[in-house]
């Protein structure tokens, strides 16, 4: 039987998540990598990443709900140059002192990730931009 939290508690966790990336007195990051993703946000990145996003501060809105759980949708991120060339695949977020907070997916605009870009074929030097991210806590039940 699957767990099945009240619209409040799924609410809460999804602002705790989004509230942890703005933790610290830095620039929280979305840093873009190709390949495969690493088991967990624990293990290291393999690589440099393709684009590295500073994020807003706060990085995400507040949760409401939508569906079948909680929702936050990041704030407008500025687009930056990619540091190389690659096909996005993942993503590792890092709080505001450089800790890992978790590993998403990435794809474009048209897939399902959970940050999408506007082109997963990363070029150096050229610009890359996210159109969308958002965090989803299921709450379970409709």
């Amino acid at each position: 039987m699957a767990i099945k939290i009240h619209n409040n508690v799924a609410i809460a966790q999804c602002n705790a998540f989004v509230d942890a990336i703005d933790a610290g007195a830095g620039i929280a990051k979305l840093n873009v990598y190709g390949g495969t993703q690493p088991a967990n946000p624990g293990t290291a990145a393999g690589s440099s990443p393709l684009v590295s996003f500073d994020l807003p501060n706060p990085a995400f809105g507040a949760a409401s709900v939508v569906g079948d759980g909680a929702v936050a949708e990041a704030e407008a991120i500025t687009e930056v140059n990619a540091a190389a060339t690659g096909t996005a695949t993942w993503a590792r977020i890092l709080d505001r002192d450089g800790n890992a907070v978790a590993d998403c997916t990435v794809t474009n605009t048209s897939g399902s990730g959970d940050v999408k870009l506007s082109n997963t074929d990363v070029v150096a030097g050229v610009e890359s931009s996210v159109i969308s991210w958002t965090f989803k806590q299921p709450k379970g039940w409709a």
